[in-house]
């Protein structure tokens, strides 16, 4: 009874803090602490109901009974285990940790029933049997089985793995080991699985509806393949191999052999290439693996799963890309294409050798889909993905083997790179189509620095040298290559880009080429257009920017006037805009390839004449006239320049001139700052050819002057010279030819004097003109001498002119003059001088233009006649010194007798027409003078009519230009000036400049102290003299020659003074010919009287050359000798450049040299004086 009433009873304390009493059977005796560690109070609780009795209580083994207490011992191990089997989350909630150490509990429990307490011995609970039906057993796939539900598989390889890798206590596996092989599970090893169960089932078609199953199979094959099995070292092979030809292996298309289609990696594999952006909408299978291998908890379980996955594929054949895979076939029983691959180099194999070829069937179907449909995107990534494998994985496939019967083995192209060489597929980087690699390039610097960026290169860049060198992509440019390419740049469509350094390189090498090839180079070259030039400005050289091909037509090398430099200063925003219309300049393109553009090509070294003037008339929108003045000049020098050399057309120079007509074309710059043509509406224009008459004019309304910038001394010389030829070209008048001189008169006067002068001087000129100008003569006679026919003589008292344009504008200025030609009348005042009278003259006979030369012939022969020599001598002189021949028989002398019958009515007339200009300001009574002497000179030539006028003022002796201006220039402080008023004008007399030497000629420097004709002037000296004795068998004339010592104008022996003035000439010529030894010395008046205000020039060079005026006399104590007015101004304009050579002829067959050099500083420095003679 009280057994039972204790059985019923919480009379058992349990283990723990909480002091819980329970009845005796919810507690365990016989615990220990580590019982208490494997199951947990909360876990026995859980599963068992039970608890653990207080370790302070003690009950006999009777008692125990008695009451119904448990011990602890395998029995309760095993009840939590099925407990935690039939529960929901079954073992799973617990760790194999956990499961190993109530299983190796349960093992060593079990083993040593023999020391069991009687409460433990229950029957009921057979532990073994209980086992088999319990599924505590781990499987491979994550889940637990029992050996009653099928047979079980224990990896020995792995347990003896475990039990050496664990750090546990090695016991623990052995105790559970022994209890599953207790409990019926099968001892195996994984060679053994694998070959007996796994290989079997993976190579049939019964497990194709178990993807599971399917899938652990394969997955224990690869691990076991992995895992350094010794077994398979013999045995591996023939399992690869087997399994390469008869395995199934999942893929996108269901379960696949190897043998059957090729099967390749996915992305999830670690595949490089994204198959996707090649086959879609391409009528191609691509077979890739299934991702459910990934998917196996092996995957996770072992370190880089995914990476044995790919490794164990790959060794079975599985690929990123195309199949390739070695054939062996005999030479017969290839295809025709193929056979044709194995003629490396021309050589032939026989029927009988075997080829071992290597061959991709997927790749001629991806690559001939690819080059069918023409997709650039597909084409473009498939280069790339062959860049990337290349490599590793097809650079050893391009070569095969024929092996002849001799054993010989020669190599040949592969079957998969003659597939990558037989279809066009590559991408070009210049146009839209598909090519073969062997006609495009391979982007490199040997080929961009040639061909630049706008060459065929294949897309995308290979980075594979392999590659590159396999399927035949060019690198280095050939001739033949630069011409394919130019007319591949010729026809595209796009907008042409390259870099100027690179196109400068491109025709350097075709430079280069055509020493071998000059024929075929230039016919290709002008087959089209070839001249790149750029569209875009502010770039560097090394840019590639837009531009286009013009023909040599369009182009030209250099612009010497700077006008497109002159744009692009101004406006260089819209210079590009107006250089689209315009020709180009490509010497800032090309620097360095003059000759091959000019000389080979037949670019034009200047632009078109003609393009000028569009430039011109560009400039002219964006600039002010002064702003662009010089450029104009530059251009006008252009046009003068081929006007002159007949390089530009008749048609071109009409061009021009109707051109500048138009309203439009203002293109002239003038001084007002104004833009003009040469149409009406703006007036007349003309260009300045005198400044004293632009300044007259200025400000006149009706005229404008072309303004070309203020230009320099030396650049006024060469508008004068040069741009008279284009001016008059184009017919732009210059000023000085629009002007002319209206004659203003006072008072009429003896006319019979001048009259005869001119008559007795007509035959002389006539002679003159016929020799020296005999164009001109031709001229004039084929007028029947009209101008001189209609000559009118008419002598004033005063005599005066003011400038005039057109009748219509006329000068508020007037001028005092001796004598004026007008139309065909020639006035003259009483004044008037044989030379001034002979320059007008020479107006009449060249043109208006007045000639020197002429009035200097008529001159000396004057001034001969006046002095008294013989009509022989003057012939002698007329026909040996100045070269001057009699007239032909059948030329009749010129004559004004013919005039004479009409003096006396014209007398009336100027009477007449004279009152109308004075009536106002003069009344002097016009009086007749009786007479017309026509024998000039008479045979007294000092009563002669009209000599006193005529020689008062040195009539003999003036060899100067008759118009004289009257604003005097107020710097020359050391002229003495003659004011005389006469109406409204300041009218000045000049008179002759006498040079007279102040310092004394002691100062003397032997020759042979001295290298030069003229001296340095030291800061320590006054002056500088360099005389010498010159020794010479000479007849310098009579000693009883006179030659009056004082100051004097008149020449009363003036042939004896010619005389001496030649012969002191060619004394000084003589002396500076032997000083300067090589240089160059010319004596400027050896044949004829020049008339110019020097004598002898010394040296070639313009910048360093030396003017020689000679002053001769026989007297030593003359100190003093005549210098002219054009002769002084021509000292002072030339500053270092001119001396005098002062020569003293004695008669003991000697002279004296006194060079002074720059008589100006000489006569500002007081060592020279300037003398002003006053007439009688």
């Amino acid at each position: 009874m009280i057994l039972s009433k204790l059985r019923l009873s919480n009379c058992l304390l349990l283990e723990g803090d909480e002091k819980e009493w329970v009845p005796p059977c919810k507690v365990l005796r016989n615990w220990t602490d580590q019982a208490r560690s494997l199951l947990p109070d909360s876990l026995l609780r859980e599963h068992l109901g039970l608890g653990y009795l207080n370790k302070d209580i003690v009950l006999s083994d009777t008692l125990a009974v008695a009451l119904g207490v448990d011990d602890y011992g395998p029995k309760i191990v095993l009840q939590v285990i099925i407990s935690l089997c039939c529960s929901k989350n079954g073992l799973n909630s617990m760790d194999i940790s956990w499961l190993t150490s109530c299983l190796s509990a349960i093992y060593v429990m079990s083993s040593h029933s023999s020391g069991q307490t009687p409460s433990s011995r229950r029957p009921g609970l057979d532990i073994t049997y209980e086992l088999r039906k319990t599924p505590f057993i781990p499987l491979s796939d994550g889940k637990y089985g029992s050996v009653e539900e099928g047979t079980i598989w224990l990896h020995s390889d792995v347990v003896a793995a475990s039990v050496e890798n664990s750090s546990s206590d090695a016991s623990i596996v052995e105790n559970v080991t022994r209890l599953l092989y207790r409990v019926g599970v099968q001892r195996l090893s994984d060679h053994e699985i694998v070959k007996v169960h796994i290989l079997p089932a993976v190579f049939g078609d019964s497990g194709l509806g178990q993807e599971e199953l399917m899938t652990e199979y394969l997955s224990f094959v690869m691990f076991h393949l992995q895992s350094g099995c010794a077994t398979c070292s013999s045995e591996r092979g023939d399992i690869i191999s087997d399994l390469r030809d008869k395995a199934l292996i999942l893929t996108n298309y269901g379960y696949k052999r190897l043998s059957e289609v090729p099967i390749h990696f996915s992305r999830n594999f670690g595949n490089p290439v994204d198959v996707n952006k090649l086959i879609s909408s391409l009528d191609v299978k691509w077979h890739e693996i299934d991702t459910t291998y990934l998917n196996h908890p092996i995957t996770e379980l072992v370190s880089g799963g995914m990476l044995k996955w790919r490794n164990f594929f790959q060794e079975i054949g599985v690929t990123d890309f195309v199949k390739i895979v070695q054939v062996e076939k005999c030479i017969a029983d290839m295809s025709h294409d193929a056979t044709k691959n194995t003629m490396w180099n021309g050589d032939m194999f026989s029927v009988s050798s075997v080829a071992k070829n290597w061959e991709s069937e997927e790749l001629f179907h991806l690559l001939s889909n690819l080059s069918l449909r023409g997709n650039q995107e597909k084409c473009k990534y498939f280069l790339e993905v062959l860049d990337t494998l290349w490599d590793d994985y097809f650079s050893d496939k391009i070569t095969g083997y024929c092996i002849d019967s001799t054993g010989e083995s020669k190599p040949f192209k592969s079957s998969v790179i003659s597939v990558l060489h037989n279809f066009p597929w590559i991408v070009s980087s210049i146009d839209n189509e598909l090519h073969y690699p062997k006609d495009l390039f391979h982007d490199c610097i040997a080929v961009n620095s040639v061909l630049g960026v706008s060459a065929p290169y294949a897309i995308p860049k290979v980075r594979s040298r392999k590659l590159v060198d396999d399927i035949g992509l060019k690198t280095h440019v050939t001739l033949d290559d630069v011409l394919s390419i130019l007319k591949v740049w010729r026809r595209s469509e796009i907008s042409f880009k390259a870099s100027v350094s690179q196109m400068s390189d491109f025709y350097t090498f075709i430079w280069k080429e055509m020493a071998t090839s000059k024929q075929k180079i230039m016919e290709e070259l002008h087959s089209g257009l070839f001249i790149f030039v750029p569209c875009a400005s502010g770039y560097s050289r090394e840019d590639a920017i837009p531009g286009a091909f013009l023909s040599p037509q369009e182009v030209y090398w250099y612009d010497s006037t700077g006008s497109m430099d002159q744009l692009k200063l101004i406006d260089h925003d819209s210079v590009s805009d107006i250089a689209s219309s315009l020709r180009k300049m490509l010497c800032n393109f090309y620097p360095n390839l003059h000759d091959f553009f000019v000389n080979e090509c037949g670019v034009d070294e200047n632009p078109p004449l003609r393009s000028y003037l569009q430039i011109l008339l560009q400039l002219s929108t964006i600039a002010l006239p002064n702003q662009a003045a010089k450029t104009v000049f530059q251009v006008f020098l252009q046009w003068g320049e081929a006007i002159k050399s007949g390089s530009m057309s008749s048609e071109d120079v009409e061009y021009l001139q109707e051109s500048l007509l138009k309203k439009e074309y203002a293109v002239l710059p003038t001084r007002q700052d104004k833009w003009v043509s040469l149409h009406p509406s703006f007036g007349l224009v003309c260009w300045c050819d005198d400044d004293d008459l632009g300044r007259e004019f200025k400000y006149l309304e009706g005229v404008d002057f072309l303004y070309f910038g203020e230009l320099p001394d030396e650049e006024n010389v060469m508008l004068q010279a040069k741009i008279l030829i284009v001016m008059s070209g184009l017919g732009i008048p210059a000023l000085s030819k629009i002007v002319i001189r209206e004659a203003i008169y006072y008072g009429p006067a003896d006319w019979s004097f001048i009259f005869s002068l001119v008559n007795w001087a007509l035959p002389y000129a006539q002679r003159y003109i016929l020799n020296a100008h005999p164009d001109k003569y031709f001229q004039l006679k084929q007028s029947n001498f009209e101008d001189l026919r209609h000559l009118q003589i008419i002598v004033v008292e005063k005599l005066f002119y003011r400038n005039v344009i057109k009748r219509e504008i006329t000068s508020k200025k007037r001028y005092e003059c001796s004598c004026l030609l007008q139309d065909n009348i020639l006035y003259c005042s009483r004044e008037s001088d044989s030379h001034s009278i002979f320059m007008e003259l020479s107006r009449l006979l060249y043109n208006g233009t007045p000639e020197l030369h002429f009035a200097n012939f008529l001159h000396m022969i004057t001034t001969m006649t006046e002095s008294g020599s013989t009509e022989e001598q003057i012939e002698f002189f007329i026909l040996n010194s100045q070269k001057v021949p009699k007239l032909p028989p059948d030329e009749s002398d010129w004559s004004l007798s013919h005039v004479s019958s009409s003096v006396e009515n014209h007398a009336t007339e100027l009477e007449n027409f004279i009152s109308k200009k004075t009536e106002e300001q003069n009344s002097t009574v016009f009086k007749r003078r009786p007479g017309i002497n026509s024998n000039w000179p008479p045979a007294d030539w000092k009563t002669a009519p009209g000599f006193n006028s005529a020689s008062a003022f040195g009539f003999n002796t003036l060899a100067g230009s008759s118009l004289q201006a009257t604003k005097w220039d107020s710097g020359k402080e050391n002229l003495e000036e003659g004011v005389v008023e006469v109406g409204s004008e300041l009218i000045v007399d000049g008179n002759p400049i006498v040079v007279t030497p102040t310092a004394s000629l002691n100062a003397e420097i032997s020759g042979s102290q001295s290298n030069h004709a003229s001296n340095t002037i030291d800061s320590d000296m006054n002056v500088a003299l360099d005389s010498v004795d010159i020794v010479d068998r000479m007849n310098f004339g009579s000693p009883n020659s006179v030659e009056r010592d004082h100051l004097s104008i008149d020449t009363t022996n003036a042939q004896q003074a010619l005389f001496t003035g030649r012969l002191g000439e060619f004394v000084a010529f003589k002396y500076f010919n032997g000083k300067v030894g090589g240089m160059f010395v010319k004596w400027v008046n050896e044949a004829n009287e020049s008339g110019l205000p020097y004598d002898i020039i010394i040296g070639g060079d313009e910048k360093s050359r030396e003017y020689i005026e000679v002053k001769a006399t026989k007297s030593a104590r003359k100190n003093w000798f005549v210098i002219s007015m054009r002769e002084w101004q021509f000292a002072v304009e030339k500053g270092e450049s001119f001396s005098i050579a002062h020569v003293i002829l004695s008669g003991n067959e000697m002279a004296k040299i006194t060079i002074y050099k720059n008589p100006a500083r000489l006569c500002k420095l007081g060592n020279l004086k300037l003398a002003m003679l006053v007439p009688k």
